[in-house]
């Protein structure tokens, strides 16, 4: 299996690729399969490597806690902020 870099992945993958920001944040949550591999500071994904969305969770808190502000950051939900 041979590994390339992500904005080489990008490239051979998209027409108009995402950012490497944005690839690094598919990456680090886990949205390739198979996964990608951190070697140093750099990710690499398999040529043949598939982009997935994460599971959307059975429930999401709606007070405005940590761990629910952290969920809603993770699965893109829009953040409930305070007098909103």
């Amino acid at each position: 299996m041979k590994l390339v870099t992500l904005a080489r992945w990008a490239e051979l993958t998209f027409e108009d690729p995402p950012s490497v920001t944005t690839l690094r944040m598919w990456a680090r949550t886990n949205r390739f399969d198979p996964p990608a591999q951190k070697v140093g500071r750099s990710y690499y994904v398999a040529i043949g490597s598939k982009y997935r969305e994460p599971p959307q969770p059975e429930f999401i808190p709606q007070d405005n806690s940590l761990v629910s502000r952290m969920i809603r950051d993770m699965t893109g939900y829009p953040s409930k902020r305070i007098g909103n």
